[in-house]
Formats: C-alpha cells, structure tokens, sequence
C-alpha cells in the first residue's frame, strides 16, 4: 500500500521535512540509501558511539528533533525514516512477511551506517521494527522506548474518540487534542509542531495500525543482547504494567519507567532516554 494519498501530498509532508531539517540540523549529514524497501532517508549528527534511531509511527526525524539534539551531545547519532511512514523514505508500506523484510532492511541500513556495534533506540513503532533485525555483534544493545512489538496496542474509548475525528477531517485542534492522549500531561517542547504535522498527516497520508505482537522465537533471539525497555507511567497504549512481564520474560530486559511521562515519552523526556543509552553503551563495554 502507498503511504500517500496523493503525489502533491506527499510533496507537502516532504517539504515540511526537509524545512524542519534544514532549520534544525544544518549541518547533518543527509543522504539516501538505496534498500530492499526502497530509498531510504538517514539523517547523521555528532560524534561519538554509533547510535540508530527508529521513530514511531508517523514520525521521523524532522518530527524527533529533541531526542536527536539530546543524543547527539554524546553519540553519533543517525536517525532513519521508516519507509512506509510519511516522510523522506519510501512511501511503500511492508504488509507482508514482516518480520524478515524489516530484518533485511535493517542489515541493508547498518551497512550503510558501518562502524559497528551500534546501539539501536527503537521508539513505538520504530522498536518493533527494530526487534525485527538479526541479533549479532553488529547491534550493541537495544533500547526500547513505550516499544510496539511485545504486546498489542491497548486502544480505549477516548483514544477513538480523539482519533477517529483526527483520520476523518484532520484539523489543528483534533490534532492537539490526539496529542493530549499520547502526552500523559506531560509538557511537550515541540508541541506547536507536532501539531502542525500532525494536522498535516491525514490529509495527506493513510496512518498505519499499530503492529501486531512479534512472534516468540523472534523475541527471545535477543536474551544475550543488553537490551532496554522504557516506559511512559501513563502511556494509555503501552501501559508499563503490560511491557514489564513480557519485557523480562522474552528479551531477559528490565523495565525504566519514567514518571509522569505517556506515549510521547522521546519528546516529554527524552533525557531518560539518553541515560538508558548510556547506561547500555557502558553494559556493552563491560560485556567481554
């Protein structure tokens, strides 16, 4: 399925983009990769331990400028648009043989990246996508942030009633109210422009679900990997109380659960997440 409703659509979510980018990030490195999934968008700043970072669904890096800043204070720090998400990836969506696409995507974009171990932070939608990658010496460790892919989306009645509205006639005032289900009354330092995007997004792109639990065997294939779940205290998808169990008995992971925080946790207190990657790089460091 294509992302996009439209070819001017697409040029308008892109524009906005490359403007965010260019405003933010002058001075990144940002280039194309050539994939399986099609082009690829990665975007590159700082020095440091390598770092790849996968955001959720319908964002990307124009949309995680926080968490990038914040990360590229320590690590270098390349962040990929997911190709099917809208943004400056491919706009093709993967709806089948999830699993090994992802994976083979994934291989595709760490060679590009090169200079292994790097550690990959996979938020929402992105975590999913990152469980999906081949366990090996090229990952470091994974962080996990309120991650899709252990236990399915908990979707309550005012979480449809902010939605549905926003996917029918997407206006800036159904797009803040969204938003209001995902921040869990926590400050959001780039509220006006999610908001903006946010608004821009169903006009002009088809929002995907939220992915289904990734098999078992899929899981467990990263026990000996140092891995990281973090968790909103009141994110009404991915309640902490649901990751926990999972997280311990799948991927052998403990569970940092940021107070105060929801489902926009990489944006409300994206200092939690750059103290769990580096307490990670230090865990691989130690890791003979």
């Amino acid at each position: 399925m294509d992302t996009y409703r439209s070819e001017p659509g697409q040029r308008i979510l892109q524009q906005w983009c490359r403007a965010e980018l260019d405003r933010a990030l002058p001075s990144a490195d940002r280039r194309v990769a050539a994939t399986s999934l099609g082009p690829t968008h990665l975007v590159t700043v700082g020095t440091g331990p390598q770092v790849l970072l996968l955001p959720g669904t319908n964002f990307g890096a124009a949309t995680s400028l926080p968490l990038i800043s914040m990360l590229a204070a320590s690590f270098r720090v390349t962040t990929v648009d997911l190709p099917g998400q809208p943004g400056l990836s491919a706009g093709t969506r993967v709806d089948d043989d999830v699993v090994s696409r992802h994976r083979r995507w994934l291989t595709e974009v760490l060679a590009a990246i090169g200079d292994a171990p790097v550690l990959i932070v996979g938020e929402s939608l992105g975590a999913a996508v990152a469980l999906c990658a081949e366990p090996g010496p090229s990952i470091g460790g994974l962080a996990l942030v309120v991650p899709a892919g252990l236990v399915s989306a908990r979707v309550d009645a005012g979480i449809l009633a902010a939605s549905v509205p926003w996917l029918l006639r997407s206006t800036p005032a159904r797009a803040e109210h969204l938003l209001a289900t995902m921040d869990g009354g926590a400050r959001v330092a780039d509220r006006d422009r999610l908001v903006e995007w946010m608004a821009m997004v169903p006009r002009h792109a088809r929002s995907s679900l939220a992915p289904s639990p990734l098999p078992n065997q899929v899981l467990t294939g990263w026990r000996d990997t140092p891995c990281r779940v973090v968790a909103g205290e009141h994110d009404r998808f991915f309640p902490p109380e649901r990751l926990t169990v999972p997280a311990r008995n799948l991927l052998h992971a403990g569970t940092t659960v940021v107070a105060g925080a929801g489902h926009l946790l990489a944006h409300t207190a994206p200092e939690a997440v750059v103290e769990v990657v580096a307490d990670l790089h230090r865990s691989a460091d130690d890791t003979p």
